[in-house]
């Protein structure tokens, strides 16, 4: 009888432990979803609505040591440390090495020019293949480029007087290089048939021409390119600015014809005035191209809205880690001068800011129809 009793009381309390199991697991699935995916309350500024966000996201940029690299490591700090997203960096040699992965759903995230990103998106000139995935965030800094250049003393003040003499050409295959200098040519009227093309294996090739009396005229990177300020510490070199335009000439905006100019050769450039430094001695008129963040559109709209406010609230940050970052502030990151459609998480974050305009929606339209 004893033994019986035990044996019903051990019943008892067993079936009182799976019950309390039972109930802890039952209401467990504030914080998850049926598969287990991790959701936000709140986390895009609706009351009373759940969010789903990734939990991480990989931020495809240019190698180790590249500007790319240090912005996108700003970036992916940000976001690991101010949404539930854990965001880090894979490096490649460049865009056209990781949009293949970023197409496929390996990358979410990826920092590349303007330019890079219109050809990209259309699989025009470098790009075979259309990346009709990318989606735009935001716009960051302007790289500005001295895409003429000449030695001090050989009587050239303009890219018009270049006409019948010789000017490197090629650059190793880099397209990008070649079309900003045939859009500097296209400011004054020439092409490259109306010049004597010498091709250089590369930029460092390029300036060596020039050193040595070779070549009048070549691209020469940035103002600040290590072996630019070299060699114009060396022999003296001057950057000749787009179609003899004065700051003055586009304080008010860029004449259409010479952005048509740019749409054409390097869509997503504009003109801009770059302070003088580096081998600038003179605040001059040059090509520059924005340098932009994209999302796929395969990441969640939740995602990038959550990861778009993080860096405009927290951009300050972004100054610290490069020299590009104190351009990274919201007044220019939404642009009416879109290579690719926004996404649809950073165009509800713009439309709540009061920054969507009717023009950026037209444009968004044109690109996605």
């Amino acid at each position: 009888m004893k033994r019986k009793s035990m044996l019903a009381i051990m019943m008892v309390l067993l079936l009182s432990v799976l019950l309390v199991f039972a109930g802890c697991s039952g209401g467990g699935d504030e914080g998850e979803n049926g598969d287990g995916d991790a959701v936000e309350e709140n986390g895009n500024g609706d009351s009373g609505e759940e969010v789903e966000l990734e939990d991480s996201i990989s931020i495809g940029t240019h190698a180790v040591g590249t500007s790319y690299y240090a912005m996108g490591t700003g970036v992916a700090s940000i976001v690991s440390d101010q949404t539930p997203i854990s965001a880090s960096v894979m490096p490649y040699s460049g865009p056209d090495a990781w949009l293949p992965d970023f197409q496929d759903g390996r990358i979410s995230l990826g920092l590349l020019s303007g330019i890079d990103l219109a050809w990209a998106y259309a699989g025009e000139v470098t790009y075979d293949n259309a990346y009709d995935k990318a989606r735009l965030i935001l716009q960051g800094n302007l790289s500005e480029h001295a895409t003429i250049t000449v030695r001090e003393d050989a009587g050239i003040d303009s890219i018009a007087d270049l006409e019948g003499r010789p000017i490197g050409e090629g650059y190793g295959g880099n397209q990008l290089t070649q079309e900003l200098q045939n859009a500097a040519l296209a400011g004054s009227g020439l092409t490259m048939d109306d010049v004597e093309g010498v091709p250089v294996a590369d930029l460092g090739g390029a300036l060596r021409a020039l050193q040595e009396n070779r070549i009048d005229a070549t691209f020469s990177g940035s103002s600040t390119t290590p072996s630019a300020v070299e060699l114009d510490q060396s022999i003296g070199i001057k950057v000749l600015p787009f179609a003899d335009l004065k700051p003055e000439d586009i304080a008010d905006g860029v004449p259409q014809e010479y952005q048509d100019i740019l749409n054409e050769h390097v869509p997503g450039a504009v003109l801009a005035t770059a302070s003088a430094k580096g081998t600038l001695k003179e605040d001059t008129v040059l090509i520059n191209f924005p340098i932009m963040m994209i999302g796929s559109s395969d990441l969640s709209a939740d995602a990038v809205y959550e990861i778009l406010k993080s860096v405009w609230e927290n951009h300050e940050q972004l100054a610290d880690v490069h020299t590009w970052g104190s351009q990274w502030i919201p007044d220019t990151m939404p642009t009416e001068n879109m290579p690719a459609p926004y996404h649809e998480g950073a165009v509800r974050f713009y439309e709540e800011q009061g920054v969507w305009t009717d023009a950026m929606q037209e444009r968004q339209d044109e690109l996605l129809n």
